[in-house]
């Protein structure tokens, strides 16, 4: 009498092996199927779909918000703004130069004689030297002043706010400040289109209090406002301040 089933197999080799061939056959062609649904699995083990970058924007110029600081940085620091700018007395105009162009600006020492005075001051300390516009957000305003770009970065003192009712025109400059302050550093904006919503007669945010206006290079600040930048806001390609020099000419 023949064995009992499956032992009949080990009997009959030839019908053993080629049952056995038939599955190994069958098992490859399972594999290939199912390698094919997800193309990249078999060849990385590490595959892992592409995260969506999603960008985040702030409705005000937030002195706090911005990218990761730079590891290098030096900053200077002061415990006060020495007095160089007389408003009763004198008119005042800056150049900040880029290495994208320059860009004029007429100073409000007789309106912010504080605000104005800082920035002269910060000016002529080279404080403003190889700073970058760490944050752009297109068709709201380009915003500098932090050495560490950071945004938040600062001179080591604060100014406090000069209130004027300037409305926070296209091409107006107002300083930064972190959210419900009444003071400010360093960080300055430049408004890209009218932004009433910052102005001294808003009642449901922070006021901004323009201390300049642009008056040359505005095609320089509309170049700015447009280059490409990360998901924070920074440009992908540095615009950088290089100098920013201040003139006076008695009234």
């Amino acid at each position: 009498m023949p064995p009992p089933f499956p032992m009949n197999l080990f009997q009959n080799t030839k019908l053993f092996f080629a049952i056995g061939a038939v599955i190994m056959i069958g098992g490859v062609v399972a594999a290939a199927i199912l390698g094919s649904r997800n193309p990249g699995a078999e060849t990385n083990p590490d595959f892992e779909p592409t995260p969506t970058a999603t960008a985040s924007g702030s409705a005000t110029p937030d002195a706090s918000a911005t990218a990761s600081p730079s590891a290098t940085a030096v900053v200077k620091t002061f415990q006060a703004a020495e007095q160089v700018t007389n408003g009763a007395t004198h008119n005042y105009t800056a150049t900040i130069k880029t290495n994208k162009g320059d860009i004029t600006l007429k100073l409000y020492a007789d309106v912010a004689p504080k605000t104005v005075n800082s920035f002269a001051f910060l000016a002529g300390e080279g404080y403003f030297d190889g700073i970058i516009f760490h944050r752009v957000v297109p068709d709201f305003v380009i915003q500098a002043g932090d050495p560490t770009a950071s945004g938040s970065g600062g001179p080591g003192y604060q100014t406090p706010d000069e209130p004027n009712q300037l409305p926070n025109k296209k091409y107006t400059l107002s300083m930064a400040k972190t959210a419900g302050a009444t003071s400010f550093g360093s960080q300055f904006f430049i408004n890209l289109k009218d932004n009433p919503s910052l102005d001294f007669s808003n009642t449901r945010g922070d006021k901004f209090y323009p201390w300049a206006e642009v008056t040359g290079g505005k095609e320089i600040v509309d170049a700015i406002g447009k280059v490409a930048t990360n998901q924070n806001g920074r440009p992908v390609e540095p615009v950088t301040i290089l100098a920013v020099v201040i003139d006076e000419t008695a009234k």
